[in-house]
């Protein structure tokens, strides 16, 4: 059985749909967490394996509506090898509005495999935060932590990061949480002041708010070892663990 993946650009994370020969799409729905962005014509793209089946893509399957329910004009467009679909706004978002961006079950791949799930990502214009960047490099406020506190001393009472009291107790990811979904597993970190960024080898988490970091990743196994690492604003690695997935 094929496996249909989903990406949807400038987030950061994968949502995986396994593909089900079937007459009708399954109506199961997964919301994913809010996510803040600077640009009020940001555009969106969803990322698919498989190419998609063009007669399902329509504006029924791919939307945008507000909290009151009341759709948001755009337009779609599919990339030459049919597994990228774009949604353009026509008209800015507005400040203060959340809005949902959902991609229905009824997509299908070229084999006519359809998604198993409805999936709903709600986002709002927000504020951008001081050292933060949105995951195309631009100021932002959802994607980046802010700079770490030591970094934001002034010269005088800067502590290298070798000294931090925090560093060298090696206690920068707190805390470190794996919850295995359906189709994919989501792992949590906690970490402290001084970690702006968090790896799992080359797939960086996006960065929840509260000191907290999140990772969906499809593909992996009961049992296999994930080596998280935290980084400073400079880049060096604080801490790293190992995580065990359930």
């Amino acid at each position: 059985m094929k496996r249909i993946i989903i990406l949807f650009m400038m987030v950061g994370f994968l949502i995986v749909f396994p593909g089900i020969l079937q007459g009708q799409a399954s109506i199961d729905e997964i919301v994913l967490d809010e996510r803040k962005i600077q640009d009020p014509l940001k555009s969106w793209t969803v990322t698919f394996t498989q190419p998609i089946n063009k007669g399902t893509l329509k504006k029924q399957n791919f939307f945008i509506k507000d909290e009151n329910k009341r759709q948001v004009k755009a337009a779609l467009s599919l990339s030459n090898d049919e597994r990228k679909v774009t949604i353009t706004p026509e008209s800015p978002y507005k400040k203060g509005v959340t809005y949902y961006l959902s991609v229905k079950g009824n997509v299908k791949s070229d084999q006519n495999e359809f998604l198993t799930e409805h999936t709903i990502l709600p986002f709002k214009i927000g504020e951008a935060s001081k050292g933060s960047k949105d995951a195309n490099g631009s100021a932002g406020s959802g994607d980046k932590k802010p700079t770490s506190p030591s970094e934001n001393k002034s010269s005088s009472d800067t502590n290298s990061e070798s000294s931090s009291p925090s560093k060298a107790a090696g206690k920068n990811l707190v805390k470190v949480q794996t919850k295995k979904h359906s189709h994919f597993d989501e792992i949590t970190v906690q970490v402290s002041d001084y970690v702006t960024k968090v790896k799992a080898g080359s797939h960086e988490f996006e960065y929840k708010g509260n000191n907290v970091f999140v990772l969906y990743q499809p593909g992996l196994k009961s049992g296999e070892k994930v080596t998280v690492k935290g980084y400073s604003m400079s880049g060096k690695v604080l801490e790293t663990k190992e995580v065990v997935i359930p």
